[in-house]
């Protein structure tokens, strides 16, 4: 069997059984991501079990854009108008806030260099979108501060998404022996 054909079969193993943990997760009024971290681990675990290696950009392809689907699916257009400005100002502000200081308390702890440190920080920077909805719908949010909250993570993935670009463009050409 091709490689390519191989990775896409396990990324919709992944996504079936992430889907089948999530409902799990309901039954038991447990968080969904934190059950199929929990489920991950485990599994990850288990002596005997093989490395799974699966392009990333197979990830980006399958997994991503549904979840983006569902969530901005539920956003009212008429909100995201409404909040236009400051979801700008948070999924661009935001972000490169939150990697900037992951990356210099990273380069502070850590003997990671400070372009690596940057790289972790961008990695770590963006809300997920689906968590956030569930969470506003669980707080009963106002609608237009969930429709500010959810549109800020739906819209900081691009930011993350470059920035993380930029940050592996410059860990590269600054090499790992840079401090």
């Amino acid at each position: 069997m091709e490689a390519g054909t191989r990775g896409i079969e396990i990324v919709l193993l992944f996504v079936g059984v992430a889907t089948a943990g999530a409902a799990f997760a309901r039954r038991l009024r447990v968080p969904p991501p934190s059950l199929l971290v929990v489920v991950g681990l485990v599994v990850g675990l288990l002596p005997g079990v093989a490395a799974i290696r699966i392009a990333p950009e197979l990830v980006s392809l399958i997994v991503l854009p549904p979840l983006l689907f569902a969530a901005g699916e539920e956003l009212s257009w008429n909100e995201l108008r409404r909040v236009g400005c400051p979801v700008a100002v948070l999924s661009l502000g935001l972000v490169l806030a939150s990697a900037g200081a992951v990356g210099a308390v990273a380069a502070l702890v850590t003997p990671l260099p400070l372009s690596m440190a940057f790289l972790l920080g961008a990695v770590l920077a963006s809300t997920d979108p689906v968590a956030v909805a569930a969470l506003g719908r669980r707080l009963s949010l106002p609608p237009r501060l969930q429709a500010l909250v959810q549109a800020e993570s739906l819209f900081n993935d691009a930011t993350s998404l470059i920035l993380f670009r930029v940050a592996v463009t410059v860990a590269v050409l600054v090499g790992p022996s840079a401090a």
